[in-house]
């Protein structure tokens, strides 16, 4: 599935001593041949990670097996990152496992690999990591949490949601599970930490695909072929829905919810769009309009650090893809090539 590119010895030691960096006057150390960049998830077939350093000028592919070998693999069908620390967590759903690395070298740390059907995504909060499960894909009445801890690195328990388990945070105490995908579902399950069960479903509307806390609200946007787009947001203290603006219907199946500084930011179709958090009202003023009409456009999208990354998988889903990056002011930046099917974009 992947690429080649940007390996051995010299590359290496380029890329580490490039990383390295001064900031008021001090010498900053660099962390692993990894830090201060950004990682590109390459679903798969067998599951690859791609880097690219924060300037722009070093693109490496397959870095985990350039660290590690072939003794070791990600497994099938990577699905999403999530970090404690300088660890990462990366899921692949279809070998139902989690590799652990070291964030910065990608050095292997271990597998786990019990305890998970189908995992999804992934959060941490106290000292445990919280995974979604979708389970049969025949229906949602059998889709769970696990729960991991994270000093053993094993799961420790599972907690029955009851409906579609997907995305996942942790915000203000509590777990948040997005109870809807893929055009389906309608609610977010709030998850008691301290008693392992769900303790109150919130009804938002259809297809909650994407959200994220930010200063004592969650921010949820719902988005399908079928009804109208909308940003649902939902205070943190009281868990009450206390905003919903309803999108155009030009803007139908919106999502990739991504937060920066004071503006939500989603895609929909092959445009993408930024709202003042605390705007009254969304209409169809794409900031950037990326010109693709394939359905795989926004495969992966995340915003950080005055850019935007948004990536695309290759309809065929048998040749590498791309990335697109762009300032938020809608400037174009750079393109570069990617691995098959590039579905998240996660910065050290």
């Amino acid at each position: 599935m992947k690429l080649r590119f940007l390996t051995g010895a010299i590359a290496l030691t380029f890329c580490a001593a490039f990383l390295g960096c001064e900031s008021d006057d001090k010498t900053q150390t660099a962390l692993g041949s990894y830090d201060n960049g950004v990682l590109i998830l390459n679903e798969g077939g067998v599951g690859e990670v791609s880097y690219l350093s924060n300037d722009l000028s070093v693109m490496q592919h397959n870095i985990f097996s350039t660290v590690n070998g072939t003794v070791q693999n990600l497994g099938i069908y990577v699905q999403s990152v999530f970090f404690d620390g300088d660890r990462a967590f990366i899921i692949s759903n279809g070998s139902n496992k989690i590799t652990v690395v070291d964030r910065n070298t990608f050095e292997y740390i271990t597998t786990i690999s019990t305890g998970f059907s189908v995992p999804r995504y992934g959060t941490v909060l106290n000292g445990k990591a919280y995974v979604t499960n979708l389970d049969s894909f025949a229906t949602n009445s059998d889709d769970f949490v696990s729960v991991i801890d994270l000093s053993s690195l094993t799961v420790v328990d599972q907690i029955a949601i009851n409906d579609y388990a997907d995305r996942i945070v942790a915000a203000n105490g509590k777990v948040y599970v997005a109870n809807g995908s893929f055009g389906m579902g309608d609610k977010i399950s709030v998850i008691d930490p301290g008693a392992n069960s769900v303790s109150l479903v919130i009804n938002v509307g259809l297809s909650p695909n994407s959200f994220e806390a930010r200063g004592g609200t969650l921010y949820v946007l719902c988005g399908s072929f079928t009804d109208a787009s909308k940003l649902v947001k939902i205070d943190l203290e009281t868990n009450v829905i206390v905003g919903e603006n309803v999108f155009p219907a030009t803007m139908g199946n919106a999502g990739n919810l991504d937060i920066e500084g004071d503006k939500v930011y989603f895609t929909a179709g092959g445009k993408i769009y930024a709202v003042a958090t605390n705007a009254n009202q969304v209409t169809d003023s794409p900031i950037i309009d990326t010109q693709s009409t394939s359905f795989y456009m926004g495969y992966g999208f995340a915003v950080n650090g005055g850019r935007i990354y948004i990536s695309e998988a290759a309809a065929d889903f048998s040749s590498d893809g791309k990335l697109f990056i762009y300032s938020t002011e809608g400037e174009f930046i750079a393109e570069k090539a990617t691995g098959l099917g590039p579905n998240g974009i996660y910065f050290n």
